[in-house]
């Protein structure tokens, strides 16, 4: 049987998981949404889309900022959710890669953590370019790994190495943008045709009363660490979850678990 595409595995993932999504990671990413906005401002009567919107967050906050605001996500559940969330949004089913639009429709581009789960974000990144008006911005986000502040990728991380039995070396397609890299993305962003890029570290926390939340985000949320321990067998699978459980405890002060979930916020301007 043919292996799924990294582009089929996370669309099923995500069609499945707008229910989930808001309830377990909504709390750390929109926490970005102000900076992305800011990054492309002015928005008062621009035309502004949301690529990989997800339940609608951040085009209700460009809409309230006075933007004319759409957003796009590949996955129908997502879309159906948004448009539950806020019935006055515009919102549409399409691909970051194949944008459904004219060339220069728009002032303004955002994409919070949508990139990292693309097979193939150089495409994205030109299509972003494409519909851009000269002199448009285009703003997105990455996570941060483990080596540079992101606490429970550090911890999930050491859980793997610990435990795992079953190797499974993910296809070097499936992570090329999975992290922040200022170097990467400064190339994909050149590539496209855009001006030199400014970086800015956003601080991130999660939190959260309970250690068990933790484990269902990577079991929820997550899809290619989600690959790797399902690969695992059953007594493995504990064991991870057990660790990420005891390590999360150990982030717990006054009853709350804070995690710090730092991004990569990189905005660039298309020439005029």
């Amino acid at each position: 049987m043919q292996e799924k595409t990294l582009h089929e595995i996370e669309l099923e993932a995500w069609s499945q998981r707008a229910s989930d999504y808001d309830t377990l990671f909504a709390a750390v990413s929109t926490q970005a949404i102000d900076d992305l906005l800011d990054g492309v401002s002015p928005l008062t009567g621009k035309w502004h889309l949301d690529v990989a919107c997800g339940t609608g967050h951040l085009v209700a906050a460009a809409s309230k900022r006075g933007a004319i605001s759409e957003g796009i996500d590949f996955a129908q559940t997502m879309i159906e959710t948004a448009r539950t969330h806020y019935p006055e949004g515009q919102y549409r089913v399409a691909d970051a890669t194949e944008l459904p639009y004219e060339d220069r429709a728009f002032d303004a581009v955002t994409c919070a953590f949508g990139l990292s789960h693309l097979e193939n974000p150089q495409a994205a990144v030109a299509e972003a370019f494409r519909v851009l008006k000269p002199g448009g911005r285009f703003a997105f986000t990455l996570w941060c790994n483990a080596e540079n502040g992101g606490e429970l990728f550090s911890i999930v991380k050491a859980a793997l190495a610990k435990y795992v039995t079953v190797d499974f070396e993910l296809p070097e397609k499936w992570v090329q943008l999975r992290y922040a890299d200022e170097q990467a993305c400064e190339a994909l962003t050149e590539q496209a045709g855009f001006g030199r890029p400014v970086f800015t570290r956003l601080p991130i926390v999660w939190q959260t009363t309970s250690a068990q939340q933790v484990v269902d985000n990577i079991d929820k949320l997550s899809v290619r660490t989600k690959i790797i321990i399902d690969r695992q067998p059953t007594f493995v699978q504990r064991q991870i979850q057990d660790h990420i459980r005891f390590e999360a405890e150990a982030h717990r002060a006054n009853g709350v678990i804070s995690l710090a979930w730092p991004a990569l916020l990189t905005v660039v301007r298309k020439p005029r």
